[in-house]
């Protein structure tokens, strides 16, 4: 099958990452672009004469672009196509045209409706095991996804994708295949980066903390400094999150740390906010409140520069625990201040997994 996408971006936009994730989640699925047309919002002339060269020399054709624009162009398709819009796709003959806005919506679009819609089209369906990790290593990772490949004898592909320290890595492989090469690089990928997995399914990471505390019947409490409330954030927006999330910290400054959590001042003098022992305070601190079962705080530099000490910009230390123990971790994160703070946020999340599972 001949797939091609259709992108179109407002020009004035960096020019980044917005659409990689839905061109990626069609190849994840066994479904590659086989040519990519980048166009410019507004350019309806040339949109109207890429549908027409995908309509005559593709098999299927998906059009991506900001959730808000989308509409119009599935209209504008529609009439091109001398069909109706009222399917999250549209058919012409046999050609099938498919629409996903950008980004992480646009990914869960493709795989809850486009994929599918495509394997009942190509008459080929496919089934896929999915783990989900954090911190794996990269020569780790590529060595995995090798051996994995290798046992599977061309029956299966391995695919990996990693954001701000996150992997996903999905098996991919024909309903047909045998059953042994599947298992066999599933085996692999468990033993390999089992120190890493937090899921065996494709449950994101947030989701996974606040099922875990469920089952558990725990509620966990927050401390965050560098990373602003994003811990929180990623809890509150699951579902039922309420159940679970006692409360959220952004304690920013030492004063904030000492009034509000009991860090002793002597250990922010003696070893600055930056530090194991501020990282265990803070964490300590929400759980002597006698609130919550799990506590997780983070202190680190973010930058783009250090906070006046011989401290480097990443350096961060992550506190997660429950009354039995509480553990700190030190990492070096590498990066921009996005980067550095969205991966402790993954980190602090998979450490609360651990100690909770």
């Amino acid at each position: 099958m001949k797939i091609a996408a259709i992108i179109v971006r407002n020009k004035r936009n960096h020019f980044g990452g917005e659409f990689g994730c839905v061109l990626d989640a069609f190849a994840d699925a066994g479904y590659p672009a086989d040519k990519v047309f980048i166009l410019q919002e507004g350019e309806t002339h040339e949109f109207s004469q890429t549908v027409i060269e995908c309509k005559n020399f593709f098999d299927a054709a998906v059009v991506s672009a900001e959730a808000k624009a989308l509409p119009a162009l599935r209209a504008k398709t529609a009439e091109l196509l001398h069909t109706e819009s009222a399917e999250p796709w549209l058919e012409a003959g046999n050609k099938l045209f498919l629409f996903a806005p950008f980004g992480e919506e646009g990914t869960a679009s493709v795989r809850a409706t486009a994929v599918p819609r495509l394997a009942e089209k190509s008459g080929v369906r496919y089934g896929s095991s999915v783990f989900r990790a954090v911190g794996v290593p990269a020569a780790r990772l590529e060595e995995t996804v090798r051996s994995a490949t290798a046992v599977g004898e061309g029956k299966l592909t391995v695919n990996a994708a990693s954001r701000f320290g996150e992997q996903r890595i999905e098996i991919l492989y024909d309903s047909n295949a045998p059953k042994m090469p599947v298992d066999a690089a599933a085996h692999i990928v468990a033993e390999s980066l089992n120190d890493y997995v937090y899921a065996i399914d494709d449950t994101p990471l947030g989701r996974r903390a606040v099922e875990l505390l469920k089952l558990r019947g725990m509620k966990v409490s927050v401390a965050e400094s560098f990373t602003g409330g994003g811990v929180a954030a990623r809890l509150v927006e699951v579902p039922g999150a309420s159940r679970v999330l006692h409360e959220g910290i952004v304690a920013y400054s030492n004063e904030a740390k000492a009034k509000r959590l009991g860090v002793s001042r002597d250990t922010l003098a003696q070893h600055g906010a930056v530090s194991d022992e501020t990282a265990y305070e803070m964490a300590a601190g929400l759980l002597a409140g006698g609130k919550c079962d799990a506590a997780v705080a983070t202190t680190g530099i973010a930058g783009p520069s250090s906070d006046g000490t011989d401290k480097p910009v990443g350096l961060c230390y992550i506190a997660a625990g429950t009354n039995d123990a509480i553990y700190v971790y030190k990492y070096i994160f590498r990066g921009s201040r996005r980067d550095i703070t969205e991966r402790a946020i993954n980190q602090a999340l998979f450490l609360l997994c651990k100690v909770i599972r």
